[in-house]
């Protein structure tokens, strides 16, 4: 099944190849004279004419649509991490990765508001994390809690290897105020109740 694929393929291939030398030769032969403007205008008007110019804007577009199908496949390709293994390379999303990255953000680290850019670089994946922290974090311990955690867990959960985890804090949070209050205390009334004493 894969050779006749294949064979349909180095066809098609051919086909086009003389196609567009065909048409090639056409116009240079135009433009040295060969053909004659009265004769190339019949020749459009004709019916053959009319569907050659048709085959040519549908050839085209075809032509377009494969060059973008395989742009469009290299860039998927450039947005995902490879994993090599015995039995051939595990493509890892770029969005996976970078969903997983937030997710152990939150839950591990309690982080709420943050973004991270992911890139492939020598050494691994690059992880850049921009956060705004709490008044009251120590910037330092949890720069070095995200490094940590970070390279613990993606290469544990995906595979990959992690290089750099660069930590920018971007701003501070000011953490809610809650207004405590000592509850009142209840005010007990003694209530002394007078009766008539019965005289006996």
């Amino acid at each position: 099944m894969n050779n006749l694929k294949d064979r349909f393929l180095q066809l098609s291939y051919v086909l086009l190849s003389l196609l567009w030398l065909a048409i090639a030769a056409g116009f240079i032969g135009y433009a040295f004279g060969f053909f004659s403007d009265f004769g190339l205008k019949s020749f459009l008007a004709s019916r053959a004419g009319t569907l050659l110019l048709y085959g040519i804007g549908a050839l085209a577009a075809l032509i377009g649509l494969y060059f973008l199908r395989k742009f469009i496949a290299s860039y998927r390709t450039l947005l995902s991490f490879v994993q090599e293994s015995d039995f051939g390379d595990i493509h890892i999303s770029h969005y996976a990765v970078k969903e997983l990255t937030s997710e152990i953000l939150k839950r591990r680290l309690n982080l709420s508001s943050f973004r991270t850019n992911l890139s492939q670089s020598s050494d691994g994946v690059h992880i850049e994390v921009y956060a705004k922290i709490h008044s009251k974090a120590d910037i330092g311990e949890l720069g070095e809690k995200v490094q940590e955690i970070l390279r613990k867990e993606i290469p544990d959960k995906t595979g990959l290897t992690v290089g750099r985890v660069d930590f920018y804090t971007q701003g501070v949070e000011e953490e809610e105020n809650q207004a405590t209050g000592e509850p009142e205390e209840s005010e007990v009334e003694d209530i002394t109740l007078k009766g008539d004493n019965d005289e006996h």
